[in-house]
């Protein structure tokens, strides 16, 4: 896998600005510093492919970056989107097992790559940091078993309107948004075709629940409406 030249990166403080990383001590935090590795992605650069060995875990510093899968028509099916603060690759990385997804990233971004073996010493030798790495490994496991059900129980129709409801605030009922990804890669994570989300996205703009509002932006003119297409 070619990549640019990685910029110098100074990991001094870096480390401490993540949670759980913040939670060692300096003598701990420097000896992970010290074997990380900085990785800069252009955008489009695959960072991990499936069956990959694993290396250790991906920090993401800044910019975005989406694990998916191949369906076997080779449409991407992503897993998770990882920006500032997100992991990916724990999973293979804890259990050396070869990883399961592909990693790409969506825009330029700055990651470090941080050894599993200096991530065990780290977790055996701080309890509090252990403890948030096992609930961060959960909190993982307990979004994909969420988009799961989504994609298995839901309707398109459904997933759209359950997709655009947890971008509005809790207590709105008319609210503007703006989506951050493109739609093509909203209908990857929804498991539909693009052709799919645009006929839906359509519906709903007939039925006044929703209005386009340039490239990115839209109204949800009914939250409440959408909220009960999402449930049934």
């Amino acid at each position: 896998m070619n990549r640019s030249k990685p910029p110098v990166v100074d990991t001094s403080s870096l480390l401490s600005r993540f949670t759980p990383f913040n939670m060692l001590d300096d003598a701990e935090r420097n000896r992970l510093q010290a074997g990380a590795r900085p990785i800069h992605a252009a955008r489009g650069e695959l960072l991990v492919q499936q069956d990959d060995c694993p290396r250790g875990v991906y920090l993401v510093l800044s910019g975005r970056v989406k694990c998916f899968v191949l369906s076997p028509s080779g449409g991407e099916k992503i897993v998770s989107l990882a920006e500032s603060g997100c992991f990916f690759g724990e999973d293979a990385a804890m259990l050396n097992r070869p990883h399961i997804v592909n990693a790409q990233a969506m825009t330029a971004t700055e990651l470090l790559l941080v050894p599993t073996t200096l991530l065990r010493e780290a977790m055996v030798s701080s309890t509090a940091f252990s403890v948030s790495m096992a609930m961060r490994l959960a909190m993982a496991n307990y979004d994909l078993m969420l988009t799961m059900q989504v994609q298995l129980q839901m309707s398109g129709t459904q997933r759209v309107a359950h997709y655009l409801t947890r971008l509005a605030p809790d207590d709105a009922e008319h609210c503007e948004i703006r989506l951050d990804i493109d739609k093509q890669t909203i209908a990857a994570q929804l498991n539909l075709t693009p052709e799919t989300l645009s006929r839906i996205l359509s519906q709903l703009t007939r039925d006044g629940m929703i209005q386009p509002r340039g490239r990115r932006g839209m109204v949800l003119n009914r939250v409440s409406e959408l909220r009960s297409c999402a449930a049934h």
